[in-house]
């Protein structure tokens, strides 16, 4: 991990329930939480929105990603657009944008189904199990379309917004300074540019200073 060099610290990647992110932070059983992490966000927090920038600090960003629907090609008719989605029974990843974007549409006729990773909604897409995921584009562009999962497909119609990913540290983290100068370092030497095209991220990657 190109980051750890230049800090000087082993980066080793724990999966988590992604429900549970912040009580792992503040227990100390993570240092950081990196895992398309979007920072122009909200969590629901005792019931209210709360913006992701006030329960961490956050990094620099350094993609822009966005949300999509993902469906079955054989519903592309009966999923053109968000109207559509009411009513629906939809696929999400506990605690993510994706989860806050799919309880504003489905109405009070729909119903969802959560997961602690957005891999386990593409099988429930395909299974039928729900009508409709709803889960970052890039991944989904990655899957949708290949291999087993060549009967699923991203509606292009339905335009969710912008996100920024970035690294969400304990409030008054000592680290959250260190790994934005490693990030600036790896955007100006060229070292995210050559990752990015290794990877097919190269119109996505960008340098973000400041989040709110």
């Amino acid at each position: 991990m190109e980051v750890g060099k230049l800090i000087g610290m082993k980066v080793d990647f724990q999966e988590i329930d992604w429900t549970q992110k912040y009580t792992e932070l503040e227990a100390g059983t993570i240092d950081c939480i990196w895992n398309g992490f979007t920072a122009n966000s909200t969590d629901k927090i005792d019931g209210v929105d709360t913006k992701r920038s006030d329960l961490v600090d956050f990094s620099y960003g350094y993609m822009l990603n966005q949300q999509c629907v993902v469906i079955k090609a054989d519903n592309k008719d009966a999923i053109k657009s968000e109207a559509d989605l009411a009513g629906k029974k939809a696929g999400v990843e506990g605690g993510s944008a994706g989860e806050s974007y799919a309880a504003t549409v489905i109405g009070e006729t729909g119903s969802m189904e959560k997961y602690p990773a957005q891999n386990k909604a593409f099988l429930e897409v395909k299974s039928g199990a729900v009508d409709f995921a709803v889960m970052d584009i890039v991944l989904a562009k990655n899957i949708c379309g290949q291999g087993d999962y060549a009967d699923l497909m991203i509606v292009e119609d339905i335009k969710l917004s912008s996100e920024i990913y970035a690294i969400g540290f304990e409030k008054g983290s000592e680290l959250t300074a260190k790994v934005n100068e490693a990030i600036k370092t790896l955007f100006e030497n060229g070292k995210i540019a050559e990752l990015a095209a290794k990877y097919g991220f190269e119109n996505v990657v960008q340098l973000v200073e400041v989040i709110e």
